[in-house]
This record gives C-alpha cells, structure tokens and sequence, in this order.
C-alpha cells in the first residue's frame, strides 16, 4: 500500500515537472511581450476556485522560484563563483545551494511586497491576506523575467574583462528598463492613472524596495 503511494506520488511530481516544460517557457513570454494582458490574468484566474487557478501557466511565486533557480543553475553552469558573506548570519543564509536560492526569491519578492502595498495604497485598500496576494502576484510574473535579465548580466559581467563587463551591462539596463516599463503600463491600466504618475509610483515602490534590501545587506554583512 506504501509503494503504491509512493508510486501515485511519484506520478504527479513526474507529470508536475513535465508540465513546467510547457507552462513556464509560455508564461514567461507572455509576460515579456504582454505584461499588462497578464496582470489582467492574473486578476481574474484568482477569482476561480484554487485548484482551477493558473491552468494555463505556472502560477506567478512559483514562475519567480523556477527563474531564481534557473539563474542559479545559469551560475553554477558558467563557474560563476556566487556571492558569499563571511558573517554568521551571511553564512547560515548562504551555507547551501537551497539557502542560496531561498534567500535571492526573498530579496526578489521585496520588490513585488512594495509594489503591491504601493497599488493597494493608491486604491486606498487595507493591507490583508486577500488584497495583497493579486498585486503581489502581478509583480511576480514581472520579476520573473527581470531576475533572468539580471542572472544573464551578471554572469557575463563575472568574466572580469572590460568588453565582457560593457557586454554585461546591455542586458542588465535593458532588464531594468523592461521591468519599469512593464510596472508602469500595468498601473496606467489598472490603477487608472497617467502615464507620469504611474512611473514615479513604481519608481518610488522599486527605490523603497532597493533601500531596504541594501540596509539588510548592511546588516548581514555587518557593515557599522
């Protein structure tokens, strides 16, 4: 009876994997090419029944946990030494590949907290459990493709020579630039406000964000 558990186990985790095959490399073109068609997806698959959610991608926290580890598999790959910080602290969050990939989608997911808080704020929303999770899961599908634009950047950066850094830095402002566009036209669309207004909106959301992942670095890394 055990095995056959194990057996039935063993099936849907197989059927689950084969299935990121199709799911993810679709949900992560969607997002780049329509970003604002899928942030209207994302509303409205969260208003079905759970286990009818997100039937036709991977669902957006576990589309961003699929690109951390594809990024680090990008690293591991390459050679690329990844970033370690002798630290108690620095060590323990960084001591395996698991801690190493659980730490970076919790950096990610900042960026996704404060966006979501600042949308919630602008529609004068309390902050719960079930508000936050549509805008948290937007900008989940957003940071998907900016992750795997930063993970390319750094790799190509990693190699230390002046035209590889300059090579590097192509894909790191055209991820930066695509992230804020794509966060822009969603809040112009379901936000209903203008263009401008929207930019400074994510800007200062992203700018909070950015601050407050370098005072924990600081903390980590026990900068006085």
């Amino acid at each position: 009876m055990d095995f056959m558990r194990i057996l039935q186990s063993l099936e849907e985790f197989l059927y689950e994997i084969m299935g990121w095959l199709i799911f993810y490399p679709r949900a992560l073109w969607r997002t780049l090419r329509h970003p604002v068609a899928v942030a209207v997806y994302t509303g409205e698959q969260l208003k079905q029944e759970r286990d009818k959610q997100f039937t036709e991608m991977v669902s957006p926290p576990l589309m961003l946990i699929l690109t951390i580890v594809l990024a680090h598999i990008i690293e591991l790959g390459t050679r690329h030494r990844t970033m370690t910080i002798d630290t108690v602290l620095g060590k323990e969050l960084f001591s395996s590949e698991q801690a190493t990939i659980a730490t970076r989608s919790v950096v990610f997911c900042l960026f996704g907290l404060f966006g979501a808080m600042s949308m919630l704020r602008h529609q004068r929303q309390p902050t719960n459990r079930d508000s936050l999770r549509k805008p948290f899961y937007i900008h989940c599908y957003l940071l998907a493709p900016f992750a795997l634009g930063l993970a390319f950047a750094s790799t190509i950066m990693s190699f230390a020579h002046g035209d590889w850094i300059l090579a590097g830095a192509a894909p790191l402002l055209l991820s930066c630039l695509w992230y804020a566009w794509a966060q822009t036209a969603i809040y112009t669309r379901i936000l209903k406000m203008s263009w401008w207004r929207a930019a400074v909106r994510a800007s200062v959301a992203n700018l909070l964000a950015t601050g407050v992942i370098i005072g924990l670095y600081l903390v980590v890394a026990g900068v006085k």
